[in-house]
């Protein structure tokens, strides 16, 4: 598989992740993993480096409090 062909199976493939060894799939990482999944296997997984990580974990949240309407405090 290319790097185009992986990109693009990421961007439209919601099981797919570029981890041979888990047959591409989410759900196989994510049975793997149960208590979460190291950084270093995530940046592999979603072709980016492993300083990356933290700022799409970041992104991820921001977009999940914003569609679930979850105000955070700044207090606390």
């Amino acid at each position: 598989m290319t790097t185009e062909e992986a990109q693009r199976q990421l961007h439209s493939n919601p099981d797919f992740v570029n981890l041979k060894r888990y047959g591409y799939s989410l759900e196989a990482v994510a049975a793997q993993f149960p208590q979460g999944c190291p950084d270093k296997v995530i940046a592999q997984a979603m072709l980016i480096t492993e300083d990356d990580v933290p700022a799409m974990k970041e992104a991820v949240m921001l977009k999940l409090r914003a569609a679930m309407k979850v105000k955070i405090d700044d207090a606390g």
